[in-house]
This record gives structure tokens, sequence and C-alpha cells, in this order.
């Protein structure tokens, strides 16, 4: 019964990002731009992973390091979804990749406190949480697939010559909140493991 519960929750979370890919395009007729409703939730969903990583930080000192760099990887990635808000916040004197590179090595030093060798095997050793792999799933999803699936000359080819950013955003996007989702998922599956 347990699985059956899990797999109704993953087909749940399956219909979130395609529900909000509606509500922009046809609610609001705001098409999935940069200040879209899934642009913005991915905002959210970085920021809740990142305080979820935080609790699973709390309960697993002796995982720490390793976690910090997740923590790290997710800020970097927030700074990146929201970096057209930074530059109008900084008046453009201040490039996002900037911040996110301050940000990267202020958790990478903190990581490296706790020991490079111990770091880099905490990384391995957070596999001992079998749901671990819903973050690496998810990862792959936002950073590989995404972006392999959002690039602009496959779908030059498959639309020819009628090209259009926001068709290639619609399928884009929605296809990283799920990426996110599918992370927090995982996460939230760790913490109740505890």
């Amino acid at each position: 019964m347990q699985k059956i519960k899990e797999y109704l929750a993953l087909a749940m979370m399956m219909c979130v990002p395609y529900l909000i890919v509606m509500a922009d395009n046809y609610i609001f007729k705001n098409e999935v731009n940069k200040h879209s409703i899934t642009a913005i939730s991915h905002s959210v969903f970085l920021i809740i992973n990142i305080i979820l990583l935080y609790k699973i930080k709390d309960n697993n000192r002796d995982l720490s390091g390793g976690i910090l760099l997740i923590i790290g990887l997710f800020a970097a990635m927030f700074i990146r979804e929201n970096r057209e808000n930074i530059r109008d916040l900084f008046n453009g004197a201040l490039h996002w990749s900037w911040l996110a590179i301050a940000i990267s090595v202020s958790y990478l030093w903190q990581a490296a406190q706790q020991g490079i060798r111990k770091t880099l095997r905490n990384l391995v050793e957070l596999h001992r949480f079998g749901d671990y792999n819903y973050l690496i799933c998810g990862l792959i999803l936002v950073l590989v697939w995404s972006r392999l699936f959002g690039n602009r000359y496959v779908w030059k080819g498959i639309a020819n010559i009628h090209y259009s950013e926001a068709l290639k955003n619609t399928a884009e996007e929605p296809t990283q909140s799920l990426g996110y989702l599918i992370i927090m998922y995982g996460l939230v599956k760790i913490l109740r493991s505890k």
C-alpha cells in the first residue's frame, strides 16, 4: 500500500509543472518568460530545497561537508534563476555570475573546513539514503535534459520557419520545474527516513 501511495504522489507531482505552465499561458496570458509563474516557481522550489537540505544537514552532522556543497550548488542555481532581478536590483552594476561565484566559494570554503577528503566522501556516503537518487535524477533533469530539450536549435529544426521562443520555453521550463520537484520529493523522503 505504501508503494501505491508513493506512485500516486509522484503522479500528482508530475501534474504540477503542467498546471503552472497552463496557468501562465491561459489564465495570465503571460506566456512562459522570466517573470512568469513558472519562472517564479523555480525560485520557490529552490528555496524550499535549500531549507530541506539544511534540515538534513542538521540531522546528519557527519555528512555536513557534502551537504554544504549541494546547498552551494542550489544557491548558485537560485542566483542564476534570478539573474534579471539581480541586474535590476543593482542597476546593472553587479553581474549575477559574480554573486554566484562568491556564494559558491563561500560554500566551498565552509565545506572544506570539514576536511576536503571527508567532504568528498560525504557526497558518496549520501547514497546511504536510497532517496538520494531522486536528488541526482532531478539534477540531471534540470542541468542536462532541460538544457538539451530547450536548445533553440532543436526547436528551430522542429518548428522550421515558425520558431517561437514562447513555445520553446513552454516545453523547457516545466521540465526544470519537474526536476526541482523531484529533488524536493527525495529530500522530504530523506528527512522522513530519520
